[in-house]
């Protein structure tokens, strides 16, 4: 009876440690980014090239981006670049997270929620209304696979032609007939 248990116990700890493990490696596991593009204004006008914008979850610097293009920064093209955020390892603890954007050193009027994985767009604000210009993408190269050009049909071989004179009088299959 004793044999019986003492192959038990040592299965069912190790099963209880791999249990304990897989909780712990699924609770350390970081969250997908989310990505950000849109418009950007400062006091009505659209930002100049060259400005930060900066996102901070709980209070925690979590991504930036320069902007290249004046009032508008990322774009929705798969190759674009956006505003890309990533969350710490305790920002979780209290639900999810809220994002807040900042413009130069300026806190934006607009926050986010953190989405894993999602790409958003969004038009941002200091002081007053949002830029009412769209924003603008920038074109994506297409590759496109070279494919093999096909042969050219051959030639005909000579063909011999033959000129029929019909006149309107005589039908055209004693015509064909005759020759």
């Amino acid at each position: 009876m004793t044999t019986k248990y003492s192959l038990w116990i040592p299965a069912l700890l190790a099963a209880g440690v791999c249990i304990a493990l897989c909780g712990l490696v699924s609770a350390s596991s970081p969250q997908l980014p989310c990505e950000f593009y849109g418009t950007v204004a400062i006091q009505g006008s659209p930002a100049p090239a060259g400005s930060v914008i900066t996102a901070y979850v709980n209070g925690t610097l979590q991504g930036s981006i320069t902007m290249t293009q004046a009032g508008s920064f990322g774009g929705m093209g798969t190759f674009d670049e956006r505003l890309i955020v990533m969350t710490g390892e305790n920002d979780f603890a209290n639900g999810v997270p809220a994002i807040t954007f900042k413009i130069n050193d300026k806190t934006a009027d607009q926050t986010a929620t953190y989405q894993p994985g999602a790409s958003s767009a969004i038009n941002l604000t200091v002081g007053g209304p949002a830029v009412t210009a769209p924003v603008t993408n920038t074109t994506t190269p297409v590759i496109v696979s070279q494919v093999p050009a096909t042969p050219a049909p051959a030639p005909v071989q000579s063909q011999s032609v033959q000129t029929v004179n019909v006149t309107p009088t005589q039908p055209l299959v004693q015509q064909v007939q005759a020759q």
